[in-house]
């Protein structure tokens, strides 16, 4: 009943962004699908493990470090469901707008970093609302509403092994880093629906938790340790809003707080983190985008 884990190697690098393998008595699920820029390193990873079908790919929110081989995944797997939120779902059909919102963001580079996104048939989609359950037989994953880092996203508790599938809904937490860096980009980031996410995951009290930057725990969590890994993630997600606002009233300028945000950052894990392992994080979500979300969720609520 356990879980595998397929390094994607996004962006070249090892241990940044990860898919998920889960084995039913009847079914198999893959949980994310890394970019389509990373999809050779999911196909191996799946032919090293012997999979020659899958009945399910299960996404957590559609950006393309979670779905963008989604489509073609499900083009080599041609009997296998994708499932996906509701919001979510018709953004994988027309991809126009999601392409066009990411290359905004990463101009040139999109081919190199992204790779190709291919669209998704309608009728290989199944929406997935709060509380509904993905029967694997012997194991079930049950969808688990948690807005914040998108309003689209999902975490996913598998009833085989105890582990909810967090996706980017508790933050980026790199094994070789082992501090929790806050996942906020515009234009979704909601300060209040994200925390209120994390704490819908500790209600549900899983037994380890596998974030998809990056992977499981390396033991279960009991739940004295499951308590306080989330209240570190919490706590990070306070102490970047606490930094983006003291920056905001000295400046408006996104590239001038980033810089006073960086520093802030930089300097509290001075000592604690390498200096390698610290860009390691910035190939998950950047110094800019995470302050990106939160300068426009501030900007947002003073103007509501």
């Amino acid at each position: 009943m356990d879980l595998k884990t397929i390094d994607t190697k996004m962006h070249g690098v090892s241990g940044v962004c990860g898919t998920f393998l889960l084995e039913g008595t009847e079914k198999r699920a893959l949980i994310e699908t890394g970019p389509g820029s990373s999809l050779v390193n999911v196909i191996a990873g799946l032919d090293a493990l012997g999979v020659d079908h899958l009945d399910w790919i299960v996404l957590t929110h559609i950006h393309l470090d979670h779905a963008g081989a989604a489509g073609a995944l499900a083009k080599r797997f041609p009997e296998c469901t994708v499932a996906v939120h509701p919001i979510g779902a018709p953004h994988l059909v027309d991809i126009e707008k999601l392409w066009t919102s990411a290359t905004r963001i990463y101009g040139d580079k999109m081919d190199q970093m992204w790779g190709e996104m291919i669209p998704l048939d309608e009728a290989r989609i199944h929406t997935l609302n709060d509380g509904d359950v993905i029967d694997l037989g012997g194991r079930t994953l049950t969808a688990l509403e948690t807005p914040g880092h998108a309003r689209h996203h999902h975490a996913y508790l598998d009833s085989g092994t105890g582990t909810a599938f967090t996706g980017d809904a508790t933050g980026v937490r790199l094994p070789d880093v082992g501090l929790f860096r806050p996942t906020t980009p515009p234009p979704e980031f909601n300060l209040e629906d994200k925390l209120a996410s994390i704490e819908k995951i500790r209600a549900a009290r899983p037994e380890r938790l596998c974030l998809t930057h990056y992977g499981p725990s390396d033991e279960g969590i009991d739940a004295s340790g499951l308590d306080e890994t989330l209240d570190k993630a919490i706590e990070v997600i306070h102490r970047w809003a606490d930094w983006v606002l003291a920056a905001r009233k000295a400046s408006g300028d996104l590239d001038e707080v980033t810089a006073e945000v960086r520093r802030q950052a930089e300097a509290d894990i001075e000592g604690a983190v390498a200096p390698e392992a610290r860009e390691k994080m910035e190939q998950t979500t950047t110094y800019r985008m995470n302050t990106g979300g939160y300068m426009r969720y501030f900007d947002k609520k003073e103007k509501a």
